[in-house]
């Protein structure tokens, strides 16, 4: 689906001084690196830039150029021209930022979920891209912006993590293509595999054992799930950044189709991560609790206790399934 051209797109960037770009919720490869990529691609043509995503950014993602440039707040008192909205599927996934968002008369938000965006000014979506990294690489493509080394490690990096290293259903030639360009470009695809998925925190690391070493399953196997207490994170010395990844080793469980883990937020509430087999679209279950996502990897967040929340959602996950 595309609303708007990317001749329109590249006018927005050219005609606009300065940029709020904002990222989603639990933020992952797609969205920080299309972030940075932004940021860095913006500052280069002279624009005043702010980066703004409601959590941290995971430490596994600090290597991106230009993630220092990410806050969690927007400075008091500080105006933008326009906004640039990334992979938040509308403004749903944007958490404590989205009502932000919803003042500004001029946005472009780019994504690939299979929503119809905020209606709130330009959008950029393409339901069948693997990644907003390709969206943005076709953007800069038409705004006659250079693409650095530094950018094409961003984008690559988005790219790479939301086709699982080029393992998912979502590959597509013009996948390959854009990457290839990106490695032209002096991306370094082996350089990105060691920082996200090779090198982990010791805290990291042992909350990750804790996780592993309490999964669940239910529905005959064909559910596997685990949850992060923030007792567990604190006792691991871990911060909730650092769950980023868990949810990946549940899912791969021999049986599952769906992998589920449970984390306890610092407001009492609970974040539900989902990921599923190509053929199991599971975004109709986040988006019965409020959230979203695509078909094999979606979120959602509930105002519940750790135990409730699980309760609700296997519930609803196991009649879902048809037991």
């Amino acid at each position: 689906m595309i609303k708007n051209s990317f001749q329109e797109a590249a006018r927005f960037l050219i005609d606009n001084r300065s940029f709020l770009i904002a990222g989603h919720v639990n933020p992952d490869g797609d969205t920080l690196g299309g972030m940075c990529a932004l940021a860095l691609a913006l500052k280069r043509m002279g624009k005043e830039v702010a980066a703004v995503c409601a959590d941290e950014v995971p430490d596994s993602y600090r290597f991106l150029p230009g993630s220092e440039y990410i806050m969690r707040q927007i400075p008091k008192g500080a105006v933008y021209d326009a906004a640039i909205v990334v992979d938040c599927d509308g403004l749903g996934r944007a958490g404590e930022l989205a009502q932000t968002l919803r003042k500004f008369n001029r946005m472009l938000e780019i994504d690939h979920h299979q929503g119809e965006g905020s209606g709130i000014g330009l959008t950029l979506i393409f339901s069948t891209a693997a990644s907003c990294g390709e969206i943005i690489y076709n953007l800069m493509q038409q705004a006659s912006i250079e693409i650095d080394s530094h950018i094409a490690d961003c984008l690559l990096t988005a790219i790479i993590t939301d086709t699982g290293s080029y393992r998912f259903t979502n590959v597509t030639p013009d996948t390959l293509r854009i990457s290839a360009d990106l490695v032209q470009a002096g991306g370094s695809p082996c350089k990105i595999s060691q920082k996200v998925y090779d090198t982990r925190t010791l805290s990291a690391t042992k909350l990750l054992g804790y996780a592993l070493s309490s999964i669940c399953t239910a529905a005959d196997g064909r559910i596997a799930y685990t949850s992060v207490s923030k007792a567990q994170m604190a006792d691991a010395g871990a911060d909730e950044s650092e769950t980023e990844g868990i949810v990946n080793y549940v899912r791969s469980v021999k049986g599952a189709e769906i992998g589920v883990l449970f984390r306890e937020s610092s407001d009492g509430g609970t974040r539900i991560s989902l990921r599923s087999v190509a053929g199991v679209d599971i975004s109709p279950i986040a988006r019965m609790f409020g959230g979203g996502g695509h078909k094999v990897a979606a979120g959602c967040s509930l105002n519940l206790p750790l135990t409730d929340a699980i309760d609700k959602v296997l519930e609803a996950l196991i009649s879902w399934m048809g037991y």
